[in-house]
């Protein structure tokens, strides 16, 4: 058994905390199903209780469901996760020259907060907890893009890319925290500086970056000497 019985009736984000654990710890594999009666057999929770949190595993990405309806651990290949990046430049530069032009001085301080949040996960060495911080900044600013629909467009695309990111990077520990965070301070500036081009200009490079960097962290391919970290 993955699991260990819990003594007590869970809510779903408690079981939702134990399978996002497994997944990361590598107790449930990339790709592997996961079957919803066997998971609250083996977690002592109702079926109703195991369904809620896999629906909330996966709005954070951690998890796929396929068109049968199985339910699997989220896993990407490097030709899905290219695909993904490819959208991803096109959409998340618009958004973030929208932002910078539309970015009121509260939203541009909470922007500055969470990225030293994200800082201070990169000094602890918490990947998971850097991840997240790394994700709810992007988030931010699709927000304050102003576009819904842009908003919907980059979630759905990018919540499973940084979810397996979290999953292979929180696993192997190699990753320089502390210099991806501070590649985001270039960014911040053209935000702040209410500077489209410059926004524009300055995520293409960090984006490039962190496609190099995700190539060699993530899937183990060979990053070029240009981007050496």
């Amino acid at each position: 058994m993955v699991f260990e019985r819990l003594t007590t009736l869970s809510l779903r984000g408690r079981i939702a905390e134990k399978v996002r654990d497994a997944i990361l710890s590598g107790s449930l594999q990339e790709g592997q199903r996961l079957v919803e009666r066997k998971l609250a057999t083996e977690l002592g929770a109702s079926l109703t209780a195991v369904r809620e949190a896999l629906i909330e595993l996966e709005m954070e990405g951690f998890i796929t469901k396929h068109r049968n309806a199985a339910t699997y651990v989220t896993k990407l290949s490097l030709e899905e996760a290219e695909k993904l990046f490819a959208l991803r430049e096109v959409l998340e530069v618009f958004a973030f020259e929208q932002a910078a032009q539309l970015a009121e001085v509260e939203e541009l301080e909470h922007l500055e907060n969470l990225h030293r949040q994200m800082m201070e996960a990169a000094r602890a060495e918490d990947y998971k907890l850097f991840l997240q911080r790394d994700y709810a900044w992007h988030e931010a600013v699709w927000q304050i893009s102003g576009n819904e629909y842009l908003q919907f467009a980059l979630k759905r695309l990018l919540v499973p890319l940084f979810a397996f990111s979290v999953i292979r990077i929180a696993r192997h520990g190699t990753f320089d925290l502390i210099r991806d965070a501070e590649s985001h301070l270039p960014i911040l500036e053209a935000l702040k500086a209410h500077d489209p081009e410059q926004a524009r200009s300055s995520l293409s490079i960090g984006l490039k970056e962190w496609n190099w960097v995700n190539r060699a962290y993530v899937f183990g391919e060979g990053v070029p000497s240009s981007a050496a970290r």
